[in-house]
Protein backbone atom coordinates (compact mmCIF):
# COMPACT_ATOMS: atom_id res chain seq x y z
CA UNK A 1 0.00 0.00 0.00
CA UNK A 2 2.86 2.07 0.17
CA UNK A 3 1.81 2.55 -3.67
CA UNK A 4 -1.62 3.84 -4.37
CA UNK A 5 -3.55 0.59 -6.62
CA UNK A 6 -4.99 1.83 -9.50
CA UNK A 7 -7.65 -0.71 -11.18
CA UNK A 8 -10.85 0.26 -12.24
CA UNK A 9 -12.98 1.35 -9.33
CA UNK A 10 -9.97 1.16 -6.60
CA UNK A 11 -8.69 -0.78 -3.84
CA UNK A 12 -11.05 -3.03 -1.79
CA UNK A 13 -11.25 -2.96 1.55
CA UNK A 14 -10.00 -6.39 1.69
CA UNK A 15 -6.86 -5.92 -0.39
CA UNK A 16 -6.07 -2.93 1.95
CA UNK A 17 -6.72 -4.64 5.22
CA UNK A 18 -4.23 -7.13 4.47
CA UNK A 19 -1.48 -4.53 2.73
CA UNK A 20 -1.75 -2.42 6.20
CA UNK A 21 -1.45 -5.02 8.73
CA UNK A 22 1.52 -6.48 6.73
CA UNK A 23 3.13 -3.14 6.79
CA UNK A 24 2.29 -2.58 10.40
CA UNK A 25 3.23 -6.32 11.02
CA UNK A 26 6.83 -5.23 9.96
CA UNK A 27 6.73 -2.11 11.53
CA UNK A 28 6.59 -3.65 15.49
CA UNK A 29 3.37 -2.87 16.13
CA UNK A 30 1.73 -4.42 18.58
CA UNK A 31 -1.58 -4.95 17.27
CA UNK A 32 -1.19 -4.64 13.52
CA UNK A 33 -4.48 -6.48 12.04
CA UNK A 34 -6.22 -3.95 14.76
CA UNK A 35 -4.75 -0.96 13.44
CA UNK A 36 -5.29 -1.31 10.28
CA UNK A 37 -9.21 -2.41 10.57
CA UNK A 38 -9.37 1.19 12.46
CA UNK A 39 -7.41 3.16 9.70
CA UNK A 40 -9.07 1.21 6.77
CA UNK A 41 -12.49 1.99 8.86
CA UNK A 42 -11.80 5.39 9.05
CA UNK A 43 -10.98 5.54 5.15
CA UNK A 44 -14.18 4.44 4.33
CA UNK A 45 -15.95 6.58 7.54
CA UNK A 46 -17.26 3.54 8.81
CA UNK A 47 -17.22 1.73 11.83
CA UNK A 48 -14.76 -1.60 12.05
CA UNK A 49 -17.80 -3.76 11.95
CA UNK A 50 -18.82 -2.19 8.75
CA UNK A 51 -15.19 -4.13 7.43
CA UNK A 52 -16.07 -7.30 8.04
CA UNK A 53 -19.39 -7.95 5.98
CA UNK A 54 -18.12 -5.48 3.00
CA UNK A 55 -14.88 -7.08 2.31
CA UNK A 56 -14.78 -6.10 -1.80
CA UNK A 57 -15.96 -2.22 -1.02
CA UNK A 58 -13.90 0.10 -3.06
CA UNK A 59 -11.95 2.92 -2.00
CA UNK A 60 -11.85 5.80 -4.03
CA UNK A 61 -8.36 6.74 -4.92
CA UNK A 62 -7.92 10.50 -3.09
CA UNK A 63 -9.21 8.52 -0.08
CA UNK A 64 -6.21 5.29 -0.68
CA UNK A 65 -3.85 8.13 -0.79
CA UNK A 66 -4.34 9.97 2.76
CA UNK A 67 -5.28 6.08 4.08
CA UNK A 68 -1.26 4.92 2.85
CA UNK A 69 0.11 8.63 4.62
CA UNK A 70 -1.84 7.30 8.10
CA UNK A 71 -0.43 4.10 8.19
CA UNK A 72 3.05 5.04 6.99
CA UNK A 73 2.61 7.44 10.76
CA UNK A 74 1.44 4.48 12.75
CA UNK A 75 4.50 3.04 11.00
CA UNK A 76 6.78 5.49 12.72
CA UNK A 77 4.60 4.96 15.90
CA UNK A 78 2.29 7.94 15.76
CA UNK A 79 -1.08 6.90 18.27
CA UNK A 80 -3.81 6.42 15.97
CA UNK A 81 -5.56 8.17 18.11
CA UNK A 82 -3.94 11.50 16.89
CA UNK A 83 -4.55 9.89 13.49
CA UNK A 84 -8.01 9.44 13.15
CA UNK A 85 -8.21 12.53 15.42
CA UNK A 86 -10.22 11.21 18.13
CA UNK A 87 -10.62 8.08 21.42
CA UNK A 88 -13.25 6.21 21.71
CA UNK A 89 -13.65 5.92 25.18
CA UNK A 90 -16.44 5.31 27.74
CA UNK A 91 -18.98 4.92 25.01
CA UNK A 92 -17.78 8.93 24.37
CA UNK A 93 -15.84 9.64 20.64
CA UNK A 94 -13.13 12.23 22.67
CA UNK A 95 -11.50 14.66 20.51
CA UNK A 96 -7.79 14.52 20.58
CA UNK A 97 -4.07 15.73 19.44
CA UNK A 98 -1.02 16.47 20.75
CA UNK A 99 -2.56 19.09 22.98
CA UNK A 100 -3.54 16.36 25.33
CA UNK A 101 -2.83 13.03 26.69
CA UNK A 102 -4.99 10.07 24.98
CA UNK A 103 -7.93 9.04 27.38
CA UNK A 104 -6.62 5.45 28.71
CA UNK A 105 -9.12 2.64 29.29
CA UNK A 106 -7.86 2.59 32.73
CA UNK A 107 -8.85 6.03 33.51
CA UNK A 108 -12.45 5.40 32.97
CA UNK A 109 -12.02 3.78 36.46
CA UNK A 110 -11.33 6.99 37.87
CA UNK A 111 -14.72 8.64 36.01
CA UNK A 112 -16.67 5.43 37.09
CA UNK A 113 -15.60 6.40 41.02
CA UNK A 114 -16.36 10.16 40.31
CA UNK A 115 -19.36 9.37 38.99
CA UNK A 116 -20.30 7.05 42.06
CA UNK A 117 -19.32 9.27 43.94
CA UNK A 118 -21.36 12.25 42.97
CA UNK A 119 -24.35 10.13 42.83
CA UNK A 120 -24.24 8.87 46.15
CA UNK A 121 -23.74 12.83 47.34
CA UNK A 122 -26.48 14.32 45.32
CA UNK A 123 -28.92 11.68 46.85
CA UNK A 124 -27.74 12.44 50.56
CA UNK A 125 -27.06 15.98 50.73
CA UNK A 126 -28.86 19.08 49.91
CA UNK A 127 -26.40 21.70 49.86
CA UNK A 128 -24.97 22.15 46.33
CA UNK A 129 -21.88 19.75 45.74
CA UNK A 130 -18.72 21.24 44.52
CA UNK A 131 -16.21 18.90 42.28
CA UNK A 132 -13.07 19.80 41.10
CA UNK A 133 -11.40 17.75 38.37
CA UNK A 134 -7.21 18.83 38.01
CA UNK A 135 -5.20 18.18 34.99
CA UNK A 136 -8.23 18.15 32.96
CA UNK A 137 -6.30 17.51 29.23
CA UNK A 138 -8.62 16.33 26.94
CA UNK A 139 -11.20 17.09 28.93
CA UNK A 140 -12.80 13.44 29.23
CA UNK A 141 -13.22 13.05 32.91
CA UNK A 142 -15.26 16.48 33.09
CA UNK A 143 -16.87 15.34 29.80
CA UNK A 144 -18.10 12.50 31.13
CA UNK A 145 -19.27 13.97 34.76
CA UNK A 146 -21.34 16.90 32.69
CA UNK A 147 -23.53 14.26 30.46
CA UNK A 148 -23.87 12.24 33.29
CA UNK A 149 -25.19 15.07 35.43
CA UNK A 150 -26.06 17.45 33.03
CA UNK A 151 -29.73 18.40 34.94
CA UNK A 152 -28.08 18.60 38.73
CA UNK A 153 -25.03 21.12 36.80
CA UNK A 154 -27.87 22.93 35.07
CA UNK A 155 -29.95 23.33 38.82
CA UNK A 156 -26.98 24.38 40.09
CA UNK A 157 -27.00 21.31 42.49
CA UNK A 158 -23.45 20.62 41.16
CA UNK A 159 -20.73 23.11 40.60
CA UNK A 160 -17.71 21.15 38.18
CA UNK A 161 -14.44 22.59 37.51
CA UNK A 162 -12.18 21.55 35.39
CA UNK A 163 -8.37 22.81 35.33
CA UNK A 164 -4.78 22.44 33.67
CA UNK A 165 -1.43 24.27 33.67
CA UNK A 166 -1.35 23.65 29.95
CA UNK A 167 -3.29 26.60 28.25
CA UNK A 168 -3.49 24.49 25.21
CA UNK A 169 -4.96 21.48 26.60
CA UNK A 170 -7.59 23.78 28.13
CA UNK A 171 -8.71 24.66 24.46
CA UNK A 172 -8.53 21.16 23.79
CA UNK A 173 -11.07 20.05 26.78
CA UNK A 174 -13.23 23.66 25.50
CA UNK A 175 -13.51 21.76 22.02
CA UNK A 176 -14.76 18.51 23.51
CA UNK A 177 -17.37 19.98 25.76
CA UNK A 178 -18.77 22.47 23.33
CA UNK A 179 -18.96 19.19 20.84
CA UNK A 180 -20.85 17.78 23.41
CA UNK A 181 -23.17 20.78 24.09
CA UNK A 182 -22.15 21.26 27.66
CA UNK A 183 -19.47 24.18 27.99
CA UNK A 184 -21.75 26.18 29.49
CA UNK A 185 -21.95 23.64 32.69
CA UNK A 186 -18.21 23.49 32.80
CA UNK A 187 -15.63 25.99 34.52
CA UNK A 188 -12.44 25.68 32.78
CA UNK A 189 -9.49 27.15 34.87
CA UNK A 190 -5.58 27.70 33.74
CA UNK A 191 -4.13 26.27 37.30
CA UNK A 192 -1.11 25.04 38.76
CA UNK A 193 -3.02 22.06 40.68
CA UNK A 194 -5.48 23.32 43.33
CA UNK A 195 -3.03 26.60 44.38
CA UNK A 196 -6.23 28.71 43.09
CA UNK A 197 -8.96 27.20 45.96
CA UNK A 198 -7.23 29.52 47.88
CA UNK A 199 -7.49 32.55 46.70
CA UNK A 200 -11.62 32.93 46.57
CA UNK A 201 -12.33 29.46 45.89
CA UNK A 202 -14.55 27.32 48.34
CA UNK A 203 -12.90 24.35 48.92
CA UNK A 204 -14.50 21.58 46.48
CA UNK A 205 -16.09 18.50 48.45
CA UNK A 206 -14.71 15.86 45.32
CA UNK A 207 -11.23 16.57 43.88
CA UNK A 208 -10.51 14.17 40.85
CA UNK A 209 -7.48 14.07 39.08
CA UNK A 210 -5.25 11.72 36.50
CA UNK A 211 -2.11 13.41 37.32
CA UNK A 212 1.44 12.42 35.44
CA UNK A 213 2.79 9.52 36.88
CA UNK A 214 5.39 8.32 34.46
CA UNK A 215 8.75 8.22 35.76
CA UNK A 216 11.12 10.39 33.62
CA UNK A 217 13.67 8.11 33.01
CA UNK A 218 10.84 5.69 31.44
CA UNK A 219 9.49 8.69 29.32
CA UNK A 220 13.12 9.59 28.18
CA UNK A 221 13.57 5.43 26.80
CA UNK A 222 10.45 5.39 25.61
CA UNK A 223 9.15 4.26 21.91
CA UNK A 224 5.83 4.21 19.92
CA UNK A 225 3.06 6.83 21.45
CA UNK A 226 4.58 7.94 24.51
CA UNK A 227 6.51 9.84 22.10
CA UNK A 228 4.00 11.79 20.63
CA UNK A 229 1.73 12.64 23.78
CA UNK A 230 2.59 15.53 25.69
CA UNK A 231 5.78 15.05 27.77
CA UNK A 232 3.86 17.67 30.50
CA UNK A 233 1.48 15.06 30.66
CA UNK A 234 2.97 12.04 31.84
CA UNK A 235 6.47 13.23 33.56
CA UNK A 236 5.95 12.68 37.31
CA UNK A 237 9.48 13.15 37.94
CA UNK A 238 12.66 10.48 38.97
CA UNK A 239 10.00 8.24 40.83
CA UNK A 240 7.02 8.90 38.61
CA UNK A 241 4.80 10.76 41.98
CA UNK A 242 6.05 14.00 42.15
CA UNK A 243 3.12 15.95 40.96
CA UNK A 244 1.18 13.79 42.55
CA UNK A 245 3.09 14.41 46.13
CA UNK A 246 2.00 17.98 44.91
CA UNK A 247 -1.36 17.40 45.18
CA UNK A 248 -1.46 15.95 48.10
CA UNK A 249 0.48 18.57 50.36
CA UNK A 250 -2.19 21.01 49.12
CA UNK A 251 -5.19 18.28 50.40
CA UNK A 252 -5.32 19.72 53.78
CA UNK A 253 -5.49 23.46 52.79
CA UNK A 254 -7.97 22.94 49.44
CA UNK A 255 -10.39 20.12 50.38
CA UNK A 256 -13.19 20.42 52.14
CA UNK A 257 -13.49 18.42 55.92
CA UNK A 258 -16.13 15.42 55.05
CA UNK A 259 -14.26 15.69 51.37
CA UNK A 260 -13.13 13.02 48.86
CA UNK A 261 -10.24 13.06 46.58
CA UNK A 262 -9.99 10.56 43.93
CA UNK A 263 -6.46 9.76 42.25
CA UNK A 264 -5.15 7.41 39.37
CA UNK A 265 -1.89 6.18 40.22
CA UNK A 266 0.73 4.11 38.38
CA UNK A 267 1.33 0.42 38.97
CA UNK A 268 3.65 -0.01 42.26
CA UNK A 269 3.21 3.49 43.78
CA UNK A 270 0.47 2.94 46.79
CA UNK A 271 2.36 2.51 49.35
CA UNK A 272 4.47 5.33 49.42
CA UNK A 273 2.01 7.46 48.52
CA UNK A 274 -0.40 6.08 51.53
CA UNK A 275 2.53 7.11 53.50
CA UNK A 276 1.98 10.39 52.04
CA UNK A 277 -0.77 10.64 52.80
CA UNK A 278 -0.53 9.29 56.75
CA UNK A 279 2.16 12.13 57.27
CA UNK A 280 -0.26 14.87 55.53
CA UNK A 281 -1.86 17.46 58.70
CA UNK A 282 -5.52 16.15 58.28
CA UNK A 283 -7.33 13.19 59.14
CA UNK A 284 -8.40 11.00 56.27
CA UNK A 285 -9.32 6.97 55.36
CA UNK A 286 -7.25 5.93 52.56
CA UNK A 287 -8.75 2.90 50.01
CA UNK A 288 -6.50 1.23 47.64
CA UNK A 289 -9.23 0.80 44.25
CA UNK A 290 -7.34 -2.16 41.44
CA UNK A 291 -8.17 -1.88 37.81
CA UNK A 292 -9.73 -4.67 35.47
CA UNK A 293 -6.01 -6.53 35.86
CA UNK A 294 -6.15 -6.30 39.54
CA UNK A 295 -3.51 -3.54 39.34
CA UNK A 296 -4.29 -0.53 42.05
CA UNK A 297 -4.90 2.50 39.65
CA UNK A 298 -6.81 4.78 42.05
CA UNK A 299 -6.75 5.90 45.28
CA UNK A 300 -9.78 6.91 47.65
CA UNK A 301 -8.74 10.10 50.23
CA UNK A 302 -11.46 10.53 52.44
CA UNK A 303 -11.18 13.86 54.90
CA UNK A 304 -12.40 12.50 57.94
Amino acid sequence: MGQVETEAGGPTAARLLTSAAERLRHSGSPSPRLDAELLVSHAFSRDRAWLHGHADAELPAEAAVALAGWVSRREAGEPIAYIRGFKEWLSLRVRVDERGLIPRPETELLAELAIAEIASRLTRDAAPIAVWEVGTGSGAVALALALRFRSALSLRRLRLIASDVAPDALELAAENLAANGVMELVALACADLMSDVANGQPPPDLVIANLPYVPSAELDAATGSLRYEPRLALDGGADGMDVLRALLAQLPECLAVGGVALLEIGAGQGPTLRDTIDRLPMRAAVTALPDLAGIERAIRIARL
